[in-house]
């Protein structure tokens, strides 16, 4: 049976956090899998402790499903964002217009950082689509109960504490980008969460600086800047404090190499030349 890659994941941010909560799908015993499914889905399905979980499944042309989860006449998908009221509405669309092709009880779950169901998904779910949404904190907070609740041990146990050692402090730190998220166009977004997420997992808690309409962030925390986000007044960039420049870069007025990122593909182009870079420049973790 195909199971989430326990030993191999992408090292994309957004895939990260998908890629821990379909093991947990996959992997958990029984009581936890059929705890969670109901967690997600938002009702209790039949045979829920009996299901195939396959993570990134093709759907369509250029539509992957996160996590697409098949169990006795039923079958949900997730399709996650790291961003905040992010425009998905056509992706929730499509993703379960594809799955109800083949299957009679569909239903597709938004799983982002809002705390109330953003407008794009409740206007993916207007015409009669079952489209649900769960917030990035209540799988958190399911993930830090339920050892306690569902009297987890062995595997179960294992597993709900390294997604709690994976989510807690990263959940944290993605509610920092909260007052970040209305400063730039909603196509953007996800390249904010992904490029904050990249050069969080080398410098933790970065230095935030707001302004009006506008904010800097800032890695490492103290001392100089090695690599800054900005956002707000010119859109969205990213600097380093390299002189030399990558995919996509230009020079600063101070300068450094700058990214303008103004679609969804400039910081994907840059990502791998801006990961080395910056992974050079900052100090190693402790």
């Amino acid at each position: 049976m195909p199971v989430p890659r326990l030993f191999e994941a992408s090292s994309d941010p957004r895939e990260q956090w998908v890629h821990v909560l379909a093991t947990l799908l996959g992997l958990g015993g029984p009581e936890t899998r059929t705890a969670l499914v109901e967690e997600i889905s938002g009702e209790s399905l039949p045979e829920a402790d009996a299901l195939l979980v396959r993570e990134q499944r093709p759907l369509g042309d250029d539509l992957l499903g996160d996590i697409v989860v098949r169990g006795a006449g039923w079958t949900f998908a997730v399709q996650a964002t790291l961003a905040f009221d992010a425009d998905e509405e056509a992706r929730l669309r499509a993703t379960h217009d594809a799955l109800a092709e083949s299957y009679d009880k569909v239903i597709v779950v938004a799983v982002t950082p809002d705390r109330k169901p953003p407008a794009a998904v409740e206007r993916a779910g207007a015409d009669g689509r079952t489209i649900r949404h769960r917030s990035w904190l209540r799988v958190r907070d399911w993930v830090q109960e339920r050892p306690e609740r569902g009297r987890a041990q062995g595997t179960d146990l294992l597993l709900l504490r390294e997604a709690d050692y994976f989510l807690t402090p990263r959940v944290a730190e993605l509610y920092r980008l909260e007052g970040l998220m209305p400063l730039i166009a909603q196509d953007l977004r996800p390249s904010l969460a992904g490029m904050f997420f990249d050069l969080n997992d080398l410098a933790p808690a970065p230095r935030i600086r707001n302004e009006a309409g506008a904010a800097t962030v800032a890695f490492p925390q103290t001392g100089d800047p090695q690599a800054e986000i900005a956002v707000g007044r010119d859109g969205l960039a990213l600097t380093l404090a390299s002189g030399d420049g990558g995919p996509g870069y230009a020079a600063g007025g101070d300068g450094r190499p700058r990214l303008a990122v103004n679609g969804a593909g400039d910081y994907l182009a840059a990502r791998a030349w801006t990961q080395s870079t910056a992974r050079s420049l900052l100090p190693a973790r402790r």
